[in-house]
């Protein structure tokens, strides 16, 4: 994947570099960021090698704000918890500033306030959470900063996430950044449910540990966790509900299919039509087919699945890390795996689902100004101290599952970056996984005819996005 995206980039995508003009800011922004001052630092990345980061004494009492549409105001009870916030206490009292993540708009308009913001230049926030398919519209009207040319941040360290920096690396600039990398979709289970069933309710971990957490160990499990409690004839108590746009992907990245990469050309490329993914997807609506997973109730909300699992109505689901809140008042214990994987594929077990979300910086800052935020961030996302930044990550999640080899097992798998299958859809913006998943998973249709039925439209898309980027590269050139 790396390979194929370094091509993507040597295309010279100039989008940003070229219309900065657009956004209503200064397009002098940039000094070199090679060039030493008396505010710079000698620091070593993560390979060894010296990194300059530009440094400030004092930040003049600025206030920044980092905004997303889901950070709760509330501070964990853990060692760590309290320890970071008083390491970041001590870097706002010592630097004179204040930052803080908080909510500061919904899901649905944070594409509509960040752009809205910029243009005006009055962005709400200085640091603005996008979700990935957010990001397409305002970096090609050159809203958002050039995060290359800040000193202050070394992209190479072991914090920020690389797919991230990957996917927003374009042309000779870095448009988005994220010191988080979130685990993402895999499979809960009832413990109880399990145990009932006659399967030890640690299995799923010790199938995945000994990499034999497969889909044919997975439709075992399916037939005997779905049940007809009173002879009836109708099912009462199903294995597996989940929503149709974290299901059938998983199902693909274990059978090493994606919906859309990137070729050796480095252009987008609808990778529907494979082989690999109508195999996933015929293997996943099999489980749909055979009675396993139960359907959505009429009238239900579009995420009554969480509920479902909570309520012990069926004893896994399929869904994205995040939503552990959901199932914090849950009776029964319940435990966390990968999402099974195609033993005939092997080292298929990848977390598929979308990418992290992406941090971008308004480009109307004057450098100064964008500095100084860049300086704040650095400190902000630096390890805490006295804790391990390869287990610290972990303490925040110990917090929220049940149990501790949900987190040392499941998510430490997660992150090795073997594991990992970047998502290149939602970079195309008007794509959604939806358009395949929505009615497949309901069963209106098969797999085959819903390939056939996107794909014109897909090739389309896709087309019109690579030839706006080869556009770019040549009327922009330097």
């Amino acid at each position: 994947m790396k390979a194929n995206m370094k091509k993507l980039l040597a295309m010279g995508l100039t989008v940003v570099l070229t219309v900065g003009c657009l956004s209503g800011c200064g397009d002098d922004k940039k000094d070199d960021p090679g060039k030493q001052d008396s505010g710079s630092k000698s620091v070593d990345n993560k390979d060894g090698q010296p990194s300059q980061k530009k440094t400030f004494d004092d930040l003049g009492g600025m206030t920044i704000s980092i905004g997303d549409w889901y950070t709760s105001e509330e501070v964990g009870e853990s060692e760590y918890a309290r320890a970071t916030e008083d390491y970041r206490q001590e870097i706002m009292d010592k630097y004179n500033f204040k930052i803080k993540r908080e909510t500061k708009f919904s899901y649905q308009d944070q594409q509509e306030k960040y752009v809205n913001g910029v243009m005006s230049k009055s962005p709400e926030c200085q640091l603005h959470y996008l979700y990935q398919e957010k990001v397409a519209a305002p970096l090609m009207k050159g809203l958002m900063y050039d995060l290359s040319t800040l000193p202050e941040l070394d992209f190479k360290e072991e914090k920020w996430n690389q797919t991230v920096v990957e996917l927003m690396s374009i042309g000779n600039g870095i448009w988005g950044m994220n010191p988080e990398a979130e685990p993402r979709g895999g499979v809960f289970f009832n413990k109880r449910m399990l145990k009932e069933a006659g399967i030890e309710e640690d299995e799923p971990y010790d199938l995945q540990k000994s990499n034999k957490w497969t889909w044919t160990k997975f439709k075992e499990y399916c037939k005997r966790l779905t049940v007809d409690t009173d002879g009836d004839g109708k099912t009462d108590q199903y294995a597996l509900a989940s929503f149709s746009k974290y299901y059938l992907p998983m199902c693909a990245a274990n059978n090493n299919a994606t919906f859309v990469d990137v070729n050796e050309e480095g252009k987008y490329e609808n990778k529907s039509g494979t082989k690999e993914f109508l195999e996933a997807m015929n293997w996943g609506m099999s489980l749909y087919n055979e009675g396993y997973i139960k359907p959505k109730p009429d009238g239900a909300a579009w995420d009554w699945y969480k509920a479902a699992f909570r309520d012990g109505e069926v004893a896994m689901q399929v869904s994205e890390v995040y939503e552990i809140s959901a199932f914090a008042t849950m009776e029964d214990n319940w435990g966390f795996v990968m999402f099974p994987y195609n033993e005939k594929n092997k080292d298929a077990t990848n977390c598929s689902t979308p990418n992290d979300n992406i941090i971008v910086m308004p480009s109307c800052y004057e450098p100064e100004e964008a500095e100084k935020i860049a300086f704040a961030y650095d400190l902000y996302t630096e390890p805490t101290p006295e804790f391990d930044l390869d287990e610290a990550w972990k303490e925040p999640y110990y917090e929220q599952f049940r149990d501790e080899r949900a987190v040392d097992e499941t998510l430490t798998m997660m992150r090795e970056p073997e594991r990992k299958q970047t998502s290149y859809l939602p970079m195309l913006g008007e794509l959604d996984y939806g358009d395949f998943c929505y009615s497949v998973y309901a069963g209106a249709t098969t797999p085959a005819k819903q390939i056939e039925k996107v794909s014109s439209q897909w090739n389309k898309v896709i087309d019109d996005m690579n030839k706006k980027y080869e556009n770019f590269a040549a009327s922009h050139s330097k």
